[in-house]
Parts: structure tokens; C-alpha cells; sequence
């Protein structure tokens, strides 16, 4: 059963698993599914209550602001995270995550920010030290699961999660994209953005 509680965002792209590779979030090229809901689920290794939070905006682009949670999190912790994907103007919602998984060899989630050292985020003294944890068919990361080890500090956290198709049938999800977009942001890959959103990150 997943519960989904919730976090600070300050920016959202709401576009599709499908459409022109080169369509940019929100301009309306790349039609498909809604991403409404971005759950974060932090689970302690060793057990321990999980910590929930939860980006939700029902109405998507309406006139009504998204419901918000920050991330609390405590020093000296490792967790295993794990990332959902909703589209609540279904009924009942549509688990978008199901689809990144049945499509893994074209997504990948990325963490980035001030609050994160990590695989795509070179940030010393961040307080989250984010490690992919899963794998599609290829061996490559997807990020549906992960785990952090937190320490002490505060900072932001940028979840993205990318949209790879095959271009010309040739895959475009490689080993190196991650340092891709450490070296060069998100404008170096091929693919576009199904939702980004940023958190406020405490960890105490």
C-alpha cells in the first residue's frame, strides 16, 4: 500500500512518456500521461518510521497551488528511497511509476541540488549522498530506488525524471549520463523532462 503525504516544490514540468524527442515540457508537443504527484517514500535501514513526502497538485496546471511537505530527515541515518508517480486527475489515480518501470530502459530519474552529492550533483558538504540502488534490463541506473545517507544540513533537492527513447532505434540511454548532467545540466541529453520539481531539504 503506498501513502503519499508531501514536499516543497519550486518548479514543475508536466509532460508525457510520448511524443517528439525534442518537445520541451509544457509546450504542448508531447501528448500522454499527467504527472500530478510526486511521492518520496525515505525508509530507514534497520527499520524505523518511514518519512513521506509528497509533491500534489491535482489539478495540474488549475488555479488551485499544490499541496507541499518539506523533507525532515535525521542525521546519522541511511535510507532507502523510493519515487512515485501519480496522475490524480484520474479516478482512481493512475500510478504513472508502473510505466517508468515497464519502460525502464527509457527513463531515469536524476538527483541534483544543493542538498545532494551524488552520481549527477558534485556538491561537498551536502547533507543527502545519493547512490542509484536499481537497474533496468541493461544494468543501467533508473533510480526508482536509491539509497541516501543523511547528515546534518539543510539545502534543495531537484528530482528529475527523464523521458529516453530510442532515436533511429538506437538507444539513448547510456552509462554516462549522470556525469552528463554534472558536467553539462540536462540540456546535454537527448530525450525531455516528464516532471522536475524541487524540495527543502532539513536534515537534524
Amino acid at each position: 500500500m503506498r501513502i503519499y503525504p508531501l514536499i516543497l516544490m519550486t518548479s514543475i514540468c508536466l509532460a508525457a512518456c510520448g511524443g517528439d524527442d525534442d518537445d520541451e515540457p509544457g509546450d504542448g508537443g508531447n501528448e500522454g500521461e499527467v504527472i500530478t504527484t510526486v511521492a518520496l517514500n525515505f525508509a530507514p535501514e534497520g527499520g524505523g518510521d518511514q518519512v513521506t513526502a509528497v509533491w500534489d497538485d491535482p489539478d495540474s496546471e488549475g488555479g488551485a497551488p499544490p499541496t507541499i511537505d518539506p523533507i525532515d530527515l535525521t542525521a546519522g541515518t541511511t535510507y532507502t528511497l523510493t519515487i512515485e508517480f501519480l496522475n490524480r486527475r484520474e479516478q482512481p489515480p493512475e500510478d504513472i511509476t508502473d510505466e517508468v518501470e515497464d519502460e525502464s530502459d527509457q527513463h531515469q530519474i536524476f538527483l541534483t541540488g544543493t542538498a545532494v552529492d551524488g552520481p549527477a550533483s558534485d556538491q561537498d558538504g551536502a547533507p543527502l549522498t545519493h547512490t542509484y540502488a536499481d537497474e533496468d534490463a541493461d544494468g543501467l541506473p533508473v533510480g526508482l530506488e536509491n539509497t541516501i545517507s543523511a547528515a546534518a544540513g539543510t539545502g534543495e533537492l531537484t528530482v528529475t525524471l527523464r523521458h529516453l527513447p530510442p532515436v533511429n532505434d538506437i538507444a539513448v540511454k547510456t552509462s554516462d549520463l549522470a556525469q552528463a548532467v554534472l558536467d553539462s545540466g540536462f540540456g546535454s541529453l537527448a530525450g525531455s523532462t516528464d516532471v522536475q520539481v524541487d524540495f527543502d531539504v532539513t536534515v537534524e
